[in-house]
């Protein structure tokens, strides 16, 4: 089970394309924009191994852990729901964790919990790793936000109807349910969410 923080407005299981409407790559994440080996941008999706772990990754993601006042307006996340993904083939994941990368012999800090400043470096990582991997399905890691779940990023272009979505409740905005996880999950974490 994958869990999703999703905009709405699309299935669970719709990857992001990567560049809006004018072709252009959108806002770097962690590991994206890639490219593929004929320079097209690859199509992403993010999730978490739970429902928390895709709130920190999604929801609270630009909260600094180190912040003195940490606070996450909602309303920015309004059209955003939670979605449930199961795979039809067992998938192929790139183990990021500590033991994949004592592999590569990368430190966490250069790869996992670097900055958002680093998000070049780290998607040219990605990169590179998917075109090492061919056959790979994505990207396995501890997640940076919540440390005791998994996050994963998976490539588009290799799952072409593969994952099978389900909407959990509807967007944050009229899902009391999804709102009261958020709501417990930032008062844990000593987030004002509001």
């Amino acid at each position: 089970m994958i869990h999703v923080i999703h905009h709405t407005g699309f299935a669970p299981e719709s990857f992001n394309p990567g560049v809006d409407e004018a072709g252009r790559p959108r806002k770097p994440t962690r590991f994206s924009p890639i490219r593929d080996e004929k320079g097209n941008v690859v199509p992403y999706l993010y999730g978490g191994s739970t429902l928390d772990c895709a709130i920190f990754e999604t929801i609270f993601h630009e909260v600094p852990i180190d912040a003195t006042d940490k606070f996450v307006d909602l309303d920015a996340f309004s059209q955003r729901g939670h979605g449930q993904l199961v795979s039809k083939r067992a998938l192929k994941l790139v183990d990021l964790t500590t033991e994949g990368l004592h592999r590569l012999k990368i430190p966490k800090e250069e790869l996992i919990t670097s900055t958002a400043s680093d998000y070049p470096l780290t998607a040219r990582w990605a990169e590179m790793l998917r075109r090492q991997c061919s056959d790979a399905d994505g990207l396995l890691w501890m997640s940076r936000q919540r440390d005791r779940d998994h996050a994963l990023l998976l490539f588009g272009d290799r799952l072409a109807g593969v994952l099978t979505g389900e909407r959990i409740g509807g967007p944050l905005a009229r899902n009391s349910v999804l709102r009261d996880a958020v709501l417990e999950a930032a008062l844990r974490a000593g987030i004002e969410a509001a």
